[in-house]
């Protein structure tokens, strides 16, 4: 019926109206009746982009939109997505950015070395004191306030 209101809501280039119908019948029998009565109230309505106002979709035209809309159908009804949470940025607590910076120092200093990021990744893995030593025997700079954090004093 869909078919039929929409054929007669446009003037008609066809001879044979049967043929027609049949047509679009033959083209449209694998998609869902929801979805193809929905692409015809869109033509009709004038809602599918770069449609003839004129003249009616070819049975082509109108299987791309029903096969667009029964794509769709089984979201319909479900929840959307909730809103994403706001991130917010919060600042390093005291003493991070110096040991993070300390540890970035390290780690530049292990390329070109053999095993050199290995070496960083085990030392991280025992603690600041060994990344403290390995960037020393690299001869990275150890800043006063992180020796300050591991209660020593400058070597």
């Amino acid at each position: 019926m869909s078919i039929a209101a929409l054929l007669n809501a446009f003037p008609q280039s066809s001879s044979d109206p049967d043929l027609t119908l049949r047509t679009f019948e033959a083209v449209l029998k694998d998609i869902p009746a929801q979805a193809v009565i929905e692409a015809a109230e869109r033509f009709m309505s004038g809602l599918v982009p770069q449609q003839s106002d004129t003249f009616a979709p070819s049975p082509a035209k109108l299987a791309i939109e029903a096969r667009r809309i029964a794509d769709l159908l089984p979201y319909r009804g479900k929840e959307s997505l909730s809103k994403p949470r706001p991130y917010f940025y919060q600042e390093p607590k005291a003493g991070e950015k110096v040991r993070m910076g300390f540890k970035m120092a390290v780690l530049s200093a292990s390329f070109g070395r053999a095993n050199g990021a290995d070496m960083v990744m085990e030392a991280h893995k025992r603690g600041l004191e060994d990344i403290v030593a390995l960037g020393q025997s690299w001869g990275v700079p150890v800043p006063e306030e992180l020796w300050a954090q591991l209660g020593k004093t400058a070597a």
